[in-house]
């Protein structure tokens, strides 16, 4: 009888185990920018979270990746000043969920950085830099380009109210030339536009323009995802099948 009283609880914790093991990475919320009625802090299109403009940056919608909208950000920092301090930030709860990542479409005007970094917050006021960045892969501009950043390996980000992360305009980390009429930049010290014209040194560029603080960047699709941690409601479940299947057993003895 005790065996079989072990057996029933060692197929419940089966259940939750497997229940666990089979879950699906799946998105929890979600920007696609079709339906904006603030542009300074559009609304989402799956699930909950807030979207803002960091340090002056501005906005508008214009032409999403595919079509509808996308969230199209103007206003950045001069050149030479302020890297890693203008974009656009994101902050979501994570709550029951685990392994998370963050992806989202990404394109550049000609004038504007083609180096963008991610950080992210674990408790909404506290940010931690350059977790990920995109390897200057703006450029040629005017193409919507996919980026995935996983965050599975921060495992103070699951099952968190206060997770938020950042998308924001750096300097080059690498030597470049902008322009043929002008000097080229030493290492992170300036952003590199996203226009090919602008060559990693020691090439010398050919062409003519320069990083302007009007230029773009225009997102979509900004989506969080991860794996649902088993609710409480189904651990519950699971545990008054067993006392039951228990009882019974008692009953019988």
């Amino acid at each position: 009888m005790n065996h079989l009283k072990s057996s029933i609880l060692a197929a419940a914790l089966a259940m939750v185990t497997l229940t666990s093991a089979n879950a699906q990475t799946a998105a929890f919320t979600k920007w696609d920018f079709n339906t904006v009625t603030v542009t300074n802090s559009p609304e989402t299109s799956i699930g909950t979270g807030t979207a803002s403009l960091l340090n002056g940056v501005t906005a508008t919608t214009a032409t999403g990746n595919g079509g509808g909208l996308g969230w199209n950000t103007s206003t950045y920092a001069a050149q030479g000043t302020g890297s890693g301090t203008r974009g656009v930030q994101f902050l979501v709860s994570t709550l029951l969920y685990s392994n998370i990542t963050v992806s989202f479409d990404h394109r550049a005007s000609g004038t504007n950085s083609r180096w963008s970094q991610v950080d992210y917050t674990l408790n909404g006021t506290d940010w931690v830099t350059g977790f990920w960045n995109n390897s200057g892969a703006l450029s040629p501009h005017d193409i919507f380009y996919s980026f995935n950043v996983d965050f599975s390996s921060i495992t103070a980000a699951n099952n968190n109210a206060n997770f938020g992360f950042r998308i924001v305009s750096i300097f080059s980390p690498t030597a470049f030339d902008q322009s043929s009429t002008l000097a080229a930049y030493a290492a992170n010290t300036a952003y590199m536009r996203a226009n090919a014209g602008a060559v990693y040194s020691p090439t010398e560029s050919t062409a003519t323009g320069d990083y302007g603080t009007s230029g773009t960047w225009r997102f979509d699709n900004v989506t969080v995802s991860g794996v649902p941690e088993p609710s409480s409601a189904a651990l519950l479940g699971f545990g008054t099948l067993a006392l039951l299947g228990l009882r019974r057993l008692n009953r019988k003895s």
